[in-house]
């Protein structure tokens, strides 16, 4: 109970009415409120062709996003924060990759259109950054091997000679990334040492001190007289390179696109399953009875053979503070990305940082959060459609929004 603004007592009460369900949250300066909403009572799930090209859509989006996350919650000029920059990645790779189905409904496709979406990202075309500035003609990509290679001025092989090369300062850098095949992101960045003089000559400096990098790969670095070649394993044919220039804003990038064409052509012959469209057709042509599981005793390209198609829509997860939090969609834990029936009950249980509160919301709709011993828990319907779930455990009420991207760009 709580006091009412007259003087009285408030009541605040939890459970169901009929559709209507009573729980207790809070508002934006902490203090608790009542929260009312109304269970929907018919929920339509409809399969129209274009709703399932949305939902495997989005579900591509999705599993690309969970490991290029380090790289593209800060690459896009003219946004502020991670959240508009994954919703920038979000935005024009879901029109790319629309664009794609319409060219090639049957046969290249760019993106392993997957409706059961296995663990790790498929390789594909995707925009990972976007700005104003541009690759410097002395460094090449070649995106066939993954390997990068700068040209220094032949008459001056130095520290200062790579600086100019690359148009950087010592604290601007470029970032090689790229897919592995098995669908994992490789990244390091690179900005030439700033411990290093202008004068040094490149060949009297150990290869590997040439630059300063961070990342989660081992990139190989050699020199071949003015030439500087850098390697990253296992990105070939899906890599690309960001610059990063800095200004009075902040940074600057380029435009950068994972792969090409050429690189990535899911034929027919190997097209992945995804959402039928009527009894026979399929939108990348793959068969999506038996491409992921054989059954003993069940022939897999019979329907009923252990790979018919859950009806549901993609519940794509983004979180930020470094607070901890777990969704479980019907009673199982769930990760972004995950195939959710409308209408099933999705909670989330929200630990924010220390003396931080926690925030979440469905599309644009708040969830109500209870706050009990440190955690923060609440409940949604899944909607009948594809949606973001947002999740915030570093909120306050000044308006901090708690971004965990890697780099303050």
């Amino acid at each position: 109970m709580a006091k009412s603004k007259s003087g009285g007592t408030r009541t605040y009460i939890r459970g169901r009415v009929g559709s209507d369900v009573y729980s207790i949250g809070r508002d934006a300066k902490g203090k608790k409120q009542q929260v009312v909403r109304s269970l929907a009572e018919s929920v339509a799930n409809p399969q129209t062709q274009a709703q399932m090209k949305g939902r495997m859509i989005m579900s591509t989006i999705a599993q690309a996003l969970t490991v290029l996350r380090p790289i593209v919650d800060h690459s896009f000029d003219g946004v502020s924060g991670a959240r508009a920059n994954l919703a920038a990645f979000t935005s024009e790779n879901y029109a790319r990759i629309k664009n794609d189905i319409a060219q090639h409904p049957s046969s290249g496709n760019l993106y392993g259109l997957n409706k059961y979406q296995e663990k790790g990202a498929k390789r594909g075309a995707y925009v990972i950054s976007n700005g104003q500035a541009a690759l410097p003609a002395a460094l090449v990509i070649d995106k066939a091997s993954g390997v990068v290679t700068i040209t220094v001025d032949a008459q001056n092989i130095t520290v200062a000679g790579l600086k100019t090369a690359l148009g950087m300062t010592a604290e601007e850098y470029f970032t090689l990334v790229g897919l592995t095949a098995a669908g994992a992101a490789n990244y390091e960045r690179f900005r030439v040492n700033p411990a290093l003089a202008d004068d040094a000559q490149l060949s009297s400096v150990p290869l590997s001190n040439i630059f300063a990098v961070e990342g989660n790969a081992v990139a190989t670095v050699a020199l071949n007289s003015n030439v500087i070649t850098i390697t990253l394993a296992a990105i070939a044919g899906c890599c690309s390179v960001i610059i990063s220039k800095k200004v009075a804003a902040g940074f600057i990038h380029n435009r950068a696109v994972l792969g090409n064409a050429a690189d990535l052509d899911f034929s027919n012959s190997v097209a992945l399953p995804t959402y039928p469209v009527g009894a026979q057709n399929y939108l990348n042509g793959g068969d999506i009875f038996g491409m992921s599981e054989n059954i003993s005793g069940i022939t897999p390209d019979t329907p009923g053979g252990g790979d018919e198609p859950i009806v549901g829509a993609t519940l794509t997860i983004t979180k930020s503070g470094s607070g901890t939090a777990t969704v479980t969609a019907g009673g199982n834990a769930i990760t972004s990305g995950s195939n959710v029936a409308a209408g099933t009950v999705v909670s989330v249980d929200i630990v924010p940082e220390s003396g931080k509160q926690a925030h979440a919301q469905i599309g644009n709709n708040l969830v109500s959060l209870t706050e009990s011993e440190g955690h923060y828990v609440g409940t949604f319907n899944m909607p009948n459609s594809s949606a973001t779930l947002t999740i915030d455990t570093a909120y306050t009420s000044s308006g901090d929004d708690g971004d965990d991207g890697l780099d303050k760009d």
